[in-house]
């Protein structure tokens, strides 16, 4: 072993190939990284890949790969990156190879840590033959924490006390880059739904998820919500217990409440596929995931979201001042909410001025998000509650891939 190690620049490693991707210069390299624009760096010693650190910091991100002593990757600690501009270990996998089983064969059994700031660590431990299991503990949180890393200072993650100084090298003889491929990793995105814009134009065409169908674009409004506080909660009606609002708030008033419809060619077949509450006639420049207190972005995995979880197939919008007297009024009754609240329609809470809508989740229980609408100014124009029926064009993909952590 040396006393240094060698750092060199690059988009990635393909672990099919045991080699780097895409030779990049420092200056590119410390472009990207001022920039946040993806780039990887390789860290070899005697000519042996040690690490591969991916990185990432418009998305806070950070993985560092090692390597076992035949070159294959053999663990991923996933970072992201805190307000602090500490790093946090959330996400650590380890891979458990059979002699002579080559780099990123997908049957590789795998145990994965998941870490919440919470202090749980949920544990998922996958077969070969693809079953799993999982358990969970709790583990100091502090104990994930790393101190700050910035450009070619990345040794709180390489070891700590433990690592090598770096020296910046050119590629090795025996590891020779493939300039050509395309960068073989992408930073997490959390779930994008393209399609909002076309929700909010009536005749809209759109793709049905499941069966691929074409459909038109349809509103019906059901009524005015009251927000009596400007603060609006999004949740399944028969939790009976109080929910936190969404951080964004809008000026106390009654808005209105549109349902919008898909329907197929024939208009024999429609169904919900959002409920719109209109916050303004401007038009929706950008949008944004509608968040509770404790949420973050940051956090969230490849196709991830915050939601309102559904146990009894049901939704609804309502203010937040609503909630109590929502629960009062049923006191844990399930069968007479059932009886007196209607679909589609307004249900005034009896004895106050409150009112809300509920209606039917499209694939009943599960978790639903709500998206932002903001005009050019930042305004708030609306709030949608997604029912997440509409195609959003990503590939579906079943398959089991050597990345995946479980």
């Amino acid at each position: 072993m040396s006393d240094t190690w060698t750092a060199m620049y690059c988009e990635g490693w393909d672990g099919g190939k045991s080699r780097p991707v895409g030779l990049l210069n420092r200056e590119e390299a410390r472009s990207r990284n001022e920039m946040g624009h993806p780039y990887s760096v390789l860290i070899v010693d005697d000519d042996r890949p040690q690490f591969i650190l991916d990185i990432a910091w418009r998305q806070n991100y950070l993985a560092r790969w090692t390597f076992d002593d035949h070159g294959r990757r053999s663990t991923r600690a996933v970072y992201v990156r805190l307000g602090s501009g500490s790093l946090f270990e959330r996400k650590l996998t380890e891979w458990q190879y059979d002699d002579g089983e080559p780099d990123g064969t997908p049957s590789v059994p795998r145990t994965t840590f998941k870490r919440q700031f919470n202090g749980l660590t949920q544990i998922y431990h996958r077969s070969r033959g693809g079953g799993g299991r999982h358990t969970s503990k709790q583990e100091p949180f502090e104990q994930f924490v790393r101190p700050t890393v910035s450009f070619e200072r990345w040794g709180a993650v390489l070891g700590g006390a433990d690592s090598l100084p770096l020296t910046f090298g050119t590629p090795i003889q025996h590891l020779p880059f493939d300039e050509h491929a395309k960068r073989p990793w992408n930073p997490p995105m959390p779930l994008q739904a393209p399609y909002l814009d076309q929700l909010l134009v009536e005749g809209a065409g759109v793709v049905h998820e499941d069966s691929g169908s074409r459909m038109r674009v349809r509103h019906e409004y059901l009524g005015l919500l009251g927000l009596p506080t400007g603060k609006l909660v999004a949740c399944d009606p028969t939790w009976l217990k109080r929910l936190e609002p969404f951080t964004v708030s809008v000026e106390p008033a009654d808005y209105p409440v549109v349902e919008i419809q898909i329907h197929d060619e024939t208009g024999d077949h429609w169904a919900g596929a959002g409920y719109l509450l209109r916050i303004s006639d401007q038009p929706t420049s950008t949008w944004e995931m509608a968040l509770r207190p404790g949420q973050d972005m940051s956090l969230l995995e490849e196709g991830h979201f915050y939601g309102f979880g559904v146990d009894a197939g049901l939704g609804c919008l309502m203010d937040d001042a609503a909630q109590e007297p929502l629960i009062a009024h049923f006191d844990g009754d399930l069968y007479q909410l059932h009886d007196e609240l209607p679909l589609r329609e307004e249900f005034a809470i009896p004895g106050t001025d409150h009112n809300l809508y509920a209606y039917s989740c499209y694939y009943g229980d599960g978790s639903y998000p709500t998206w932002i609408g903001r005009d050019d100014t930042g305004a708030v124009t609306c709030f949608l509650s997604d029912m997440l029926i509409i195609d959003n064009g990503r590939p579906r993909d079943d398959e089991d891939s050597f990345e995946q952590d479980w």
